[in-house]
């Protein structure tokens, strides 16, 4: 389990590397907006297709995605 706990964040990171960080959220943790650097666009509806696109790049399951989401929040919020 801790294997697949760092996984995640590694991805996690990868995908805030890939924003720069530029993600915009909720107090309640949730993602308002993301800027995507491969498209160059601020968008509301991106930050699920950036989060599937990088964890289809690492092989991961679509059950996976939703662990992968909150890292980026905790990472986000710490």
């Amino acid at each position: 389990m801790a294997n697949l706990e760092i996984l995640y964040q590694n991805i996690a990171a990868k995908i805030i590397a890939r924003c720069h960080g530029s993600i915009k959220i909720t107090k309640h943790g949730k993602i308002l907006e993301v800027y995507d650097m491969h498209r160059h666009i601020w968008s509301k509806g991106l930050a699920g297709l950036i989060i599937k696109e990088e964890c289809k790049n690492a092989n991961l399951r679509e059950w996976e995605f939703a662990n992968v989401r909150n890292y980026v929040i905790k990472e986000l919020i710490s």
